[in-house]
């Protein structure tokens, strides 16, 4: 009965992965917050200020420098270069915190090689804790088994795919998700996402009509002021939803443009 109780103490390690670039302002908040796990593989892509060396500074960070592979391949190169098989993701943006801890951990307990977590996750706008916009409830898949469960190879919106029937588990204790600090970054990053996800269709051969590129924006901010609640947010809520009418209007513009330079 003692050797069991000592079994059962013995904490499952975890390698957590995370990509970066010029996340200076967030890297350390994020380390210290898992800062009792025993591996963080840190894919840094051409970072130019202090994220490497902040990160360095953490004795369970290994940062591995890459080039930009799109959003799933270049997570993959920290799952592969992982020293263990379970694997939580993260972003430099997100802080765990210690209920969550142990919940993954007593959770791996138990759990079999096709299991799949999913978190949820309290997400803030600007300083601002957001209620709709389809922000919250938000639940993300975050902690899986590398000898079942890999990255898909999207250049955006990145994916698990699993090489046998998983087991979907849900999580109870939130991830903290400090998403944008100011609107230039807002916009900025909804840009790139943007003519990313345009690249993605394109690769994809999605088809994309000249009447949807109106009619879409449109219909995507009252999905998201209206339907979603994003009404409850306020100015904030309205900022978001435009965002995504911004968003879907640059991906779809794209991918006309580019659609048409191809059979060009």
């Amino acid at each position: 009965m003692q050797e069991k109780s000592v079994i059962q103490t013995v904490p499952i390690s975890v390698s957590v992965v995370m990509i970066s670039r010029n996340e200076a302002n967030n890297i350390a908040a994020c380390c210290e917050s898992l800062k009792d796990f025993s591996e963080i593989i840190l894919v840094d892509n051409g970072s130019t200020d202090e994220t490497v060396k902040i990160a360095q500074s953490y004795s369970n960070v290994r940062v591995l420098l890459s080039e930009w592979k799109g959003y799933g391949g270049t997570r993959q190169i920290g799952v592969n270069a992982a020293c263990h098989d379970w694997i939580l993701w993260m972003d430099a943006d997100e802080r765990m915190t210690s209920d969550l801890q142990s919940e993954i951990l007593s959770a791996l307990a138990a759990a079999s090689s096709q299991t799949v977590f999913s978190i949820p996750r309290q997400n803030y706008f600007l300083g601002r804790r957001i209620y709709g916009c389809g922000w919250s409830p938000d639940r993300v898949t975050r902690v899986f088994n590398r000898t079942q469960t890999q990255f898909d190879d999207k250049i955006v919106h990145e994916g698990l795919v699993s090489k046998s029937q998983r087991r979907d588990v849900s999580l109870n204790n939130r991830l903290t998700h400090y998403t944008y600090v100011s609107l230039q970054q807002f916009f900025e990053k909804n840009l790139r996402y943007a003519l990313l996800a345009a690249e993605e269709r394109v690769r994809l051969e999605r088809k994309v009509y000249f009447a949807g590129l109106l009619v879409r924006p449109l219909w995507e901010f009252f999905r998201s002021y209206v339907l979603k609640l994003g009404f409850l947010d306020g100015v904030h809520g309205i900022v978001i939803s435009g965002g995504s009418a911004i968003y879907v209007f640059c991906r779809d513009s794209q991918c006309l443009l580019q659609g048409r330079r191809l059979k060009n």
